[in-house]
């Protein structure tokens, strides 16, 4: 680590048709001529290849650290599609660690994926969790991570995607050496620097109705809201015909644009429902939700939703301590469904003139990561930066 000018961040984006062609063009324009310590790949399903992966890393000189994942849709300053887009990153110390799914247990692989900040030593220094978007219980890596972390080190990140089709997602990863490409992983990337790191979170939802308590819950199901079934308080509450509980489709594309926010002590955490359960009259998220808890049915506060893109790098810009160098954005899928095509353009457009001339990097992700005091772990339909000083 040297001077703020020996520290940079670049971003490189392709919409090239073949993978390969698409890595190597994007990994070219990040790099601009310089040796990066680490890669940041994101890639839409269609691009996410172990060609497009090596492609990426042999760019790049064959030796550099890389993490990465497919996506739900990938965005630049040079606006969105479906190709891969790479964050290069120079000046900095890192390390990097992959947990293959065979692992399991997601508080062991938080655990084992944040370890690589045992071989950071800096002033400043932050865990990146790129995880799995189709595990059950995704706070349980967040927590697992933070028993490496503590509560000095902030986590930050964001779950892959698969285009929304609940297919699989895949993680790219190298030590330096060999490439892989991992279904369902978990990977970690830790960062050191001597100046701070900025984070932002913001989601643009808001509350209406009444508060309910969780009478009865367990892990990311909730069986009982004010003692009554979850499931007929939420299609009552919510207006819905009782016949989608019995068709998971159409209680999916209903449930996924009417969250819970949970509270807490500084706003509410989203927990998008994606689930019913018409024997256990039971409802589901990805995100626990504990029994006591104070929730809220969540509506769209359109402005809000297409602000808190740019509300979120703003935030983590402006906490820096100087001009900052780039920024990852980590975007909730759900978000740019809800907003359609033409607001997701808006959101993205306000994005582009908030932190111009910036450059940014960032994908639609299955989950968004912030843990720090103000914030507890996994978030949905929010939007988390990451700010490099």
């Amino acid at each position: 680590m040297g001077a703020p000018e020996d520290r940079w961040f670049g971003v490189g984006r392709s919409l090239a048709a073949d993978p390969a062609t698409a890595g190597t063009q994007a990994c070219r324009e990040a790099l601009g001529g310089r040796r990066a310590d680490l890669l940041i790949v994101f890639a839409s399903l269609t691009h996410a290849t172990l060609e497009m992966a090596r492609a990426v890393h042999a760019e790049a000189g064959g030796d550099v650290l890389m993490i990465g994942c497919s996506t739900s849709g990938e965005f630049t300053t040079d606006g969105r599609g479906a190709g891969v887009v790479v964050n290069a990153l120079g000046g900095y110390t890192a390390s990097v660690r992959a947990v293959p799914h065979e692992v399991d247990d997601l508080y062991e692989a938080g655990m084992r994926a944040a370890s690589c900040l045992d071989d950071v030593d800096a002033e400043n220094r932050v865990v990146l969790l790129l995880g799995d978007g189709r595990s059950s219980d995704q706070q349980e890596m967040v927590r697992g991570a933070y028993t490496v972390a503590g509560a000095l080190v902030p986590l930050v990140g964001g779950c892959a995607g698969d285009n929304v089709t609940q297919t699989g997602t895949f993680h790219f990863f190298s030590d330096g050496t060999d490439v892989q490409l991992l279904p369902n992983a978990v990977v970690g990337a830790a960062l050191g620097s001597p100046a701070p790191f900025g984070i932002g979170i913001a989601h643009g939802w808001r509350k209406t109705g009444e508060p309910m308590v969780v009478s009865r819950s367990e892990s990311g199901t909730i069986f009982e809201l004010d003692g009554e079934p979850a499931l007929d308080v939420y299609l009552r509450r919510t207006g819905a015909d009782p016949a989608i509980a019995a068709d998971p489709e159409a209680f999916l594309n209903f449930a996924t644009i009417r969250p819970l926010g949970l509270a807490r002590r500084t706003g509410e955490d989203i927990r998008v429902i994606f689930q019913a359960d018409p024997e256990q009259r039971s409802i589901s998220g990805l995100a626990d939700t504990p029994e006591g808890a104070m929730v809220w049915f969540m509506e769209a506060d359109t402005d809000g939703i297409v602000d808190a893109t740019s509300a979120a790098a703003v935030a983590a810009t402006s906490s820096l301590e100087s001009a900052p160098l780039g920024l990852l954005v980590f975007d909730c899928c759900v978000r740019s469904i809800a907003l359609g095509g033409d607001g997701t353009d808006l959101a993205a457009s306000r994005l582009r003139d908030a932190v111009k001339p910036v450059p940014y990097g960032g994908f639609y992700s299955n989950g968004e990561i912030v843990r720090r005091p103000q914030a507890k772990g996994m978030h949905h339909l929010t939007v988390v930066a990451l700010a490099f000083g």
